[in-house]
């Protein structure tokens, strides 16, 4: 019975593994030096190599627009115009939202985590101070994000 229990939470979480599209280790590389942008904000979005949770997609929409999605140990970087924006990070099971107001030359970084769910797990998006994110953020990979700003 507790190896059928196993495999009935675990199967959903590796059926819902999808790859995600890496940028060049130079331009994840650049990401992380984190300079700071004079008439714009900088958010990151990430995700760190945790085992749980570990091989589903987070996707990630800001203001109800497709950004992509994320796999573990990897991050977005958005250069955004000064504005409020809603960040949603969601699974089949899930989702959670985080508006956040940008100042242009302020960083901003946002943390997602996975949850063991019934189905496809649940997620989290919690706001992380600019020492935290960068530390978490240095041994992620930048991905491609679907997102273009207007």
């Amino acid at each position: 019975m507790k190896k059928l229990l196993f495999v009935l939470l675990v199967l959903p979480l590796l059926v819902g593994c999808a790859s995600t599209s890496k940028a060049p280790i130079e331009t994840s590389e650049a990401a992380k030096k984190f300079e700071k942008h004079t008439q714009k904000a900088v958010v990151y979005v990430y995700r760190t190599g945790r085992v749980v949770g570990a091989v589903s997609q987070i996707q990630v929409k800001i203001n109800g627009i497709e950004a992509g999605g994320t796999g573990p140990g990897t991050f977005f970087r958005w250069e955004l115009k000064p504005s409020t924006y809603s960040f949603m990070c969601s699974t089949a099971e899930s989702s959670k939202v985080v508006e956040l107001n940008v100042k242009a030359g302020e960083h901003y970084f946002l943390r997602q985590d996975a949850r063991v769910g019934i189905s496809s797990g649940r997620v989290t998006l919690v706001e992380k101070d600019e020492k935290t994110g960068m530390n978490e953020i240095a041994d992620c990979q930048l991905i491609v994000s679907a997102y273009r700003q207007n």
